[in-house]
């Protein structure tokens, strides 16, 4: 994968340090951050960036750098589109913050006046939940829950469906009770704007945010095919090869998943969102979109984050938070205000020193969560007190050290072990039929010769050949191998030799760090 990325991005810039002596004190010219992003994408195989800087009102640094798509000539400019996944969440906020001050939804009132078909597993909760907790991720829901309702996309899903699935996912937590980072409750609320407004999310956000600060190339909503041009493409590794994620390519119409992290941009119109961000929701034209203190709001700590030893050592950071589509922390003696974006073949970054006015963006069209956090930091750092490092080599030596990690914790002694028999438990016919989930819908696990396959009704790209591992065990691998998340596939047994149920969980090995598919469990459906 690196020899193909690293010899046609070699093409585009020279690989240089950010510095030939003792890192810079100060912030960084535009040479400066042109040598960081370059060695960035060629460290971290990352074909496109973006990045933006804004300072007390002013955009000092707005770039493109690297190609829209590997294999194409096309350059990325300041007006190329990204998605910027999870960075969506703040627009999501401050569309709720209007409808606050409008007097439309209260903060801290209950979600079922605005979706009364909304339930929660926990009675009480249906009863009390409220648009902040929606935000803030402190639900209680298992961290992830009900993703594959959202991706891999595209599939069969709908926003009602999501609603209708929450009475099923139990709390792993207290209501309230901490941070559990969730998706489907961005989604919820953007159900919750609709209603209250009349307008979809996308529509909202487009109108009541992005008009007035004249985000032309920025949108939530639907794109204007005239404005389906200059677009980046999204990068990950295939099967050990960089390839474009051809499912999620920009779309011209707005997925499901839009509330919690859909919306496309390019860098300069994002550096416009942060302005009005700095400036506490007021526009350089002198128009108010949110007031001051719905600003305060959406960054107020309104769920508190543990603080990890690597935060304290770098970053001298005593806090962490999150606020209503934000995070917060202190960092070198100041506050800071962000949210990262990471989406298959997507990584996207805003980070703001409020007390400095200072505003900056990361958008990039490949998987590579270092090479934006190294491009960020860098740039962020020379406004801090500290000085500077190279912030490149430090994210490089942190892959590296865990991936020794992870080889020390391979037990080589283990293989005999787990190593699968030829011959399945029983006949593969016992395993066949079609199940059903409550919230999931449908599987059907049918056989062809002497191949168990596995066909979701719903989630289109969740089909495959099941391989048997050992006992009732199989893995299920997709056929579209950029989906990058096979799962186990544990069939439980009755006494009688029949199928009483189907669990499933990621299959690690394949890599991934979250299980989304332990909260399923499918039960034979009886044919008529």
């Amino acid at each position: 994968m690196k020899k193909t990325l690293l010899s046609a991005l070699l093409a585009i810039a020279p690989v240089t340090a950010i510095s030939d002596g003792a890192p810079p004190l100060g912030p960084l010219d535009a040479a400066a951050i042109d040598r960081v992003v370059a060695n960035a994408m060629t460290t971290f195989g990352v074909p496109g960036m973006a990045v933006g800087v804004i300072k007390d009102g002013e955009v000092r640094y707005a770039a493109g750098h690297g190609i829209r798509e590997l294999g194409q000539p096309e350059r990325v400019n300041t007006e190329t589109l990204f998605r910027v996944a999870s960075v969506t969440k703040a627009f999501t906020a401050a569309a709720t913050a209007i409808l606050v001050e409008e007097g439309h939804v209260s903060w801290n009132g209950p979600v079922i006046e605005y979706l009364p078909e909304l339930r929660m597993s926990d009675p009480w909760v249906t009863a009390n939940i409220s648009p902040v907790d929606l935000l803030a991720h402190r639900s209680g829901l298992a961290p992830f829950t009900g993703d594959l309702m959202l991706w891999p996309a595209p599939n069969a899903f709908t926003e009602d469906d999501i609603i209708h699935a929450l009475r099923y996912f139990p709390l792993e937590r207290g209501f309230r009770d901490g941070y559990t980072y969730d998706n489907v409750l961005y989604i919820v609320t953007g159900e919750m704007i609709e209603r209250v407004s009349g307008l979809p999310w996308g529509e909202f956000v487009d109108q009541r945010l992005m008009a007035p600060l004249g985000m032309d190339r920025c949108f939530a909503g639907p794109i204007p095919q005239s404005a389906m041009t200059n677009l980046a493409a999204p990068h990950g590794d295939i099967e050990g090869e960089l390839a474009v994620i051809e499912r999620n390519r920009i779309p011209s119409r707005p997925d499901k998943f839009s509330p919690a992290g859909g919306i496309a941009c390019s860098v300069t119109d994002m550096l416009k969102w942060l302005g009005l961000q700095l400036a506490g929701g007021t526009t350089p034209s002198g128009e108010t979109l949110f007031s001051e203190s719905q600003s305060r709001t959406m960054w107020a700590p309104h769920n508190w984050l543990g603080v990890g030893q690597e935060d304290r050592d770098v970053h001298n950071t005593n806090f962490r938070a999150y606020g209503l589509g934000w995070r917060t922390r202190d960092i070198q003696g100041e506050l800071e205000v962000s949210h990262t974006g990471s989406l298959d073949g997507w990584r996207a970054e805003v980070v703001m020193l409020p007390e400095q006015q200072l505003g900056i963006v990361v958008l990039a069209n490949g998987a590579s969560t270092s090479a934006r956090n190294a491009v960020s930091s860098a740039i962020q750092y020379g406004y801090l007190p500290t000085g500077q490092r190279d912030w490149v080599a430090y994210y490089r030596d942190a892959e590296a050290e865990a991936a020794a990690r992870d080889d020390d914790d391979t037990d080589d002694s283990s293989t005999a072990t787990s190593t699968p028999p030829v011959i399945p438990a029983r006949p593969l016919e016992t395993y066949t039929g079609r199940y059903n989930d409550p919230w999931f819908g449908d599987i059907a696990i049918t056989l062809t010769g002497d191949e168990l396959r596995f066909t979701s009704a719903r989630a289109f790209k969740l089909n495959g050949p099941m391989t048997h591992h050992s006992g009732d065990l199989f893995v299920a691998r997709w056929e579209d191998r950029s989906v990058g998340m096979d799962a186990w596939v544990r069939f439980e047994i009755s006494a009688d030799g029949e199928v009483t149920a189907v669990r499933m969980n990621r299959n690690f090995e394949a890599g991934g760090t979250v299980d989304y598919f332990k909260e399923l469990n499918f039960t034979p459906v009886n044919e008529p």
